[in-house]
């Protein structure tokens, strides 16, 4: 045997056959990666959706009406203003309008009746008039937890300055109603200056 027939014996692999080899562990290392993105996506989306859901629902149970309208302005220029719930809701002892240089306390604030088809609100707000002109507080209607309002107007009429007046409203309440909003105008020497829509705290049920 010749060197050189003995180097033509030790045969190599083919170059083709050793790109196909690495082309094959490429493929089969991409398999794997999609694989696993595959698998980390089916278990991520469903805790995702329960997540944004899960989050949903603590904010509608702690800001209930948040996309609503809280206020605006009345076509005369008088300050006007919604009903909002929470802290802003009055009762008994609280001022009606705090921003308001008089004091309106609201003295009465319940539901009387012996049955659900027969209850009437009462409402008596004392008023002191701490200004230099003469004030006028009008309760004229309350809005009801299915949104439906009631129009009955009651008044103070004219406190001079430095005077003393109260107001008394009663509405006759529909089947299982109950109210929550009072509509409220304070004048001013005979000028509307605000009319506002105050919330409620919820009213005891005097039988």
């Amino acid at each position: 045997m010749t060197p050189d027939d003995s180097d033509t014996d030790d045969v190599t692999a083919p170059p083709d056959s050793a790109a196909a080899d690495s082309s094959r562990s490429d493929e089969d290392l991409d398999r794997r990666r999609l694989i696993r993105w595959i698998a980390v996506l089916a278990f991520a989306v469903p805790v995702i959706v329960e997540l944004l859901t899960f989050g949903g629902l603590i904010e509608n149970t702690l800001f209930p009406g948040g996309d609503g309208d809280t206020g605006g302005t009345a076509t005369d220029g008088t300050e006007t203003a919604t009903a909002t719930p929470g802290e802003d809701a009055v009762g008994v002892g609280d001022e009606l309008l705090p921003d308001e240089p008089t004091v309106e306390t609201v003295e009465v604030s319940e539901v009387r009746g012996e049955s659900a088809s027969s209850r009437t609100y009462v409402l008596r707000v004392a008023v002191e008039n701490t200004t230099e002109n003469s004030v006028e507080l009008r309760l004229t209607g309350v809005t009801l937890r299915d949104g439906a309002s009631l129009e009955s107007v009651s008044t103070t009429g004219a406190i001079p300055a430095g005077g003393a007046g109260e107001v008394t409203g009663a509405w006759g309440l529909p089947t299982d109603s109950m109210p929550v909003a009072v509509d409220v105008v304070l004048l001013r020497d005979g000028d509307e200056s605000t009319s506002r829509s105050v919330p409620l705290k919820r009213p005891p049920i005097r039988g």
